[in-house]
């Protein structure tokens, strides 16, 4: 896949993690991106900041020897490396684009930030001014006059609008599924591009849909309906595997307390002794039964008293009497 460095979108600027790299790929090989992600640069932002990408290279370390063979030459006299020209230029000249590109983005987002300030300022002040202007009333007739203005809404930044709809996301995960959380840049990725009124945007899922959000002017936001109907209720393939990865989870039983367990394993109500059903019944005329995997409610009634050696011992002595 070419790339036209000339004509890259804004949302190249918050490329991040793989999709980063997958960036760095396309445009210049798999070799540049190696060296790059052996820096733990990791976005546009570090890279674009970075003195000299290729200064790692001066640095004897054995995590860069294969590396060095494949974009470098070797002088045999000096035993020195020397980085391909090829090499070099394509890097050099990605960086400068990218600055290039991030300066303007800067300077394009303050004009448009300084522009709906100064919309918002005038918009109040025509509201004050026809707030004070008194009606014209004559012979019964009212003269009215109405007043159409157009603004274009408040547009952030795309940073902001990505911080805000991450946030978005993360809330509807927890709230909808269990022991699922979706991250960005690594189960979707967010694509926004600015326009004159409005920023274009949308969602693409790790398992390559697309899915178009809607620019709310009114409110200033996106609506992520469409995009949370496909993790819920479509066959997406990331949120199928997410879930059987959850569903695998060790499960809890946070009802049954362990000493309950290990009673009902060791001891049977059946088998209790005369003095464990007394305790059970000093409160209450019933209780339970557990039986293995059943219940039953039954009455308890005390058992009878038995006679007293007194009464016993005198019937004995009647006996022998009448011998």
């Amino acid at each position: 896949m070419n790339i036209d460095l000339n004509n890259l979108p804004d949302e190249v600027l918050f490329y991040s993690n793989e999709q980063f790299y997958n960036f760095i790929e396309q445009c210049l090989g798999h070799d540049e991106m190696e060296l790059i992600k052996l820096q733990s640069i990791k976005n546009i932002r570090t890279l674009i900041n970075v003195p000299d990408v290729l200064g790692v290279l001066n640095i004897k370390c054995k995590e860069l020897v294969e590396l060095k063979n494949r974009i470098c030459f070797t002088n045999e006299d000096s035993h020195q490396f020397i980085v391909k020209p090829g090499i070099k230029a394509g890097i050099d000249d990605m960086v400068e684009v990218l600055k290039d590109k991030n300066h303007r983005y800067i300077k394009r987002t303050k004009g448009s930030k300084s522009s709906s300030l100064s919309t918002k300022t005038s918009y109040s002040q025509l509201n004050a001014s026809v707030s004070n202007t008194p009606s014209l009333n004559s012979t019964g007739s009212t003269s009215t006059a109405t007043l159409s203005i157009t603004t274009s809404p408040n547009v952030m930044s795309i940073k902001d609008y990505v911080n805000v709809i991450y946030d978005s996301i993360e809330k509807f995960c927890a709230n909808t599924f269990k022991n699922v959380i979706l991250k960005n840049d690594i189960d979707y990725f967010i694509q926004l591009t600015p326009s004159h009124t409005y920023v274009d945007g949308y969602i693409k899922c790790s398992c390559n849909s697309r899915i178009k959000m809607i620019f709310r002017t009114n409110t200033n936001s996106y609506q992520l309906s469409s995009y949370f109907k496909h993790i819920k209720r479509s066959r997406c393939r990331m949120m199928k595997k997410k879930q059987e990865q959850s569903n695998k989870l060790p499960k809890k039983n946070d009802d049954v307390p362990d000493n309950v367990a290990q009673n009902n394993d060791c001891h049977n109500i059946d088998n209790c002794s005369a003095s464990d059903q007394e305790i059970l019944n000093d409160k209450n005329d019933s209780f339970d039964i557990i039986n293995n995997n059943y219940a039953t409610n039954k009455s308890y009634f005390p058992p009878r008293k038995r006679l007293s050696s007194f009464s016993s011992t005198s019937g004995t002595r009647a006996k022998k009497k009448r011998s």
